[in-house]
């Protein structure tokens, strides 16, 4: 039977009324809440969280009919009926922090209607407080509180003068939450990353934080397993179509999709937007990157000029893991919970971190060359293409005067000093390559600006930001930087590269054959 596929819906009950496909994940439900009561979930955007977060409101709210054949049907859960609280904090525009306390006040209001309660407090904290209370009182009950993308408003708002507003809201909504814990059978929150100094963290410190606990690593997600037991059918038609076997064509889904790991000890999984798309749509393509760009990251790596090449092969301890103060933002910290880096392996005490998949590598990139060069994605794609077959064919020529095109968009008021910027933007255009490239190589005489190599070729690269290509091409030279690749059976080839400083370019350059 053909699977039907739930992308775009997030509701429990529509994907089980609607009879599609709802991968399992109730057995981990069920240790969830049998092991505890207050938990908070740090997951990337796209990876199944407000699908979880309406799982538990239908479970929380006694509706068993919609967990038949599902594992916690046969468990002794017994699907009693409390008041659940949801706040989806992905639906409102927060730009100050009215807009917060706002919705804050509208969510309230709305659930006093429902149950009928009368409240009479205005502040928007104490407000909310009030209706847990009388809630509490009219059905006897303790409450379930769900809140998903927590953090949401701090992410969209990290560059605006009103984030300090925004974060003064959500102190004294948490802080009052603390304060509920006797009303509260059950609270779950989740969201993208994990901010220190907001009460979420340091008010309600009871919170268990399962974002890196093993037990919960496959919570959201799809393993390979799941994969290869729900959807036999769909990966043989797609194999049919790319005209691959079975072997062939889930190695080729796992290079594009799976490698996000949410503990050192714990199996992969695929991002489940992206798996869905692929298999429903029959095509390999960069499905969740288009849905999640990340404005915030790319702003954080402009306004700090952080360097590229520092996202590879990175080793970090614990700490990268935890929480972050939104004002002193760590960059490989933000990129691990939001999804771009995750765990390669692990020897204790240091964790190896790196891209979790081909489509994030290339999507990051691809949308780092568009933002740094100023061009619209779709015109960097066509460019990188045309890159890549000038570099792979040894065409210099045709490659430096396309390479002029990225650099030539850069607005004025970025000047050559900014020198981090143009090697950033260098640096992600040979990624998108998918050139095996080296920035600030180490050698026994000094430090080599760039060293890029294709199937055939190694690339020796000097910039000159202040002098010219002879100068480049003779420190390349006096430094005997080809040494270090002299055992190599490929071609050396020595460039020399000037920036000019009137056109703030590319300018003339000087190749010489490695002898």
């Amino acid at each position: 039977m053909k699977i039907k596929y739930p992308l775009g819906i997030q509701t429990f009950s529509k994907i089980i009324n609607r009879e599609l496909l709802y991968i399992d994940k109730t057995a981990i439900i069920y240790d969830l809440i049998d092991q505890g009561s207050a938990y908070f979930l740090s997951r990337p955007r796209r990876f199944g969280k407000s699908l979880l977060v309406s799982t538990l409101e239908s479970l929380f709210s006694g509706h068993k009919a919609l967990f038949e054949g599902l594992y916690i049907a046969d468990t002794d859960y017994d699907f009693a009926e409390y008041p659940v609280i949801s706040l989806e904090f992905s639906r409102v525009d927060v730009r100050q922090g009215d807009d917060l306390a706002q919705y804050i006040i509208n969510t309230t209001n709305r659930y006093a209607r429902n149950w009928e309660i009368s409240l009479e407090i205005e502040a928007y904290e104490q407000r909310f407080e009030e209706l847990l209370i009388k809630l509490y009182e009219k059905t006897g009950q303790e409450i379930v509180l769900l809140v998903d993308e927590y953090d949401k408003p701090i992410l969209d708002n990290l560059f605006n003068d009103k984030i300090d507003g925004i974060k003064q809201v959500m102190n004294r909504f948490y802080a009052t939450l603390k304060s509920m814990d006797r009303y509260l059978r059950f609270t779950f929150i989740t969201g993208v990353s994990k901010f220190a100094k907001i009460s979420v963290f340091s008010g309600m410190n009871h919170l268990s934080d399962i974002s890196m606990n093993a037990d919960y690593a496959t919570l959201c997600g799809i393993t390979q397993e799941e994969l290869e037991s729900h959807f036999g059918l769909a990966v043989d038609e797609l194999a049919k179509k790319e005209q691959l076997d079975r072997l062939q064509i889930l190695a080729k889904i796992k290079h594009w999709y799976n490698g996000y790991r949410f503990h050192h000890s714990a199996i992969s999984v695929y991002n489940p937007f992206s798996l869905l798309s692929l298999l429903q749509r029959k095509e390999f393509n960069n499905y969740w990157f288009t849905t999640a760009t990340p404005t915030f990251l790319l702003d954080l790596l402009q306004n700090k000029q952080y360097e590229l090449k520092n996202l590879s092969d990175v080793n970090v301890g614990i700490a990268a893991f935890d929480a972050s103060n939104p004002h002193d933002m760590d960059i490989q910290s933000l990129f691990v919970q939001t999804g771009y880096l995750t765990i390669k392996s692990y020897t204790a005490p240091r964790y190896q971190l790196g891209f979790p998949n081909y489509e994030v590598k290339k999507s990051f990139f691809d949308s780092v060359a568009a933002r740094y060069a100023q061009i619209s994605p779709g015109a960097g794609q066509n460019y990188t293409y045309e890159l890549t077959e000038a570099i792979q064919t040894d065409n210099l020529d045709t490659f430096f005067k396309i390479l002029k095109i990225f650099f030539a968009n850069i607005p004025y008021d970025i000047t050559l000093q900014h020198e981090k910027y143009y090697q950033s933007l260098f640096y992600a255009l040979f990624k998108l390559i998918g050139l095996t490239i080296e920035a600030e190589v180490r050698t026994n005489e000094g430090r080599i600006d760039c060293v890029v190599q294709n199937d055939n070729t190694i690339y020796i690269i000097e910039f000159k930001l202040n002098g010219t290509k002879e100068q480049a091409l003779q420190q390349i030279n006096d430094k005997n930087y080809a040494l270090k690749y002299q055992g190599s059976d490929k071609k050396i080839v020595l460039l020399g590269v000037e920036f000019d400083k009137d056109s703030r370019n590319i300018g003339e350059y000087i190749v010489i054959d490695c002898l």
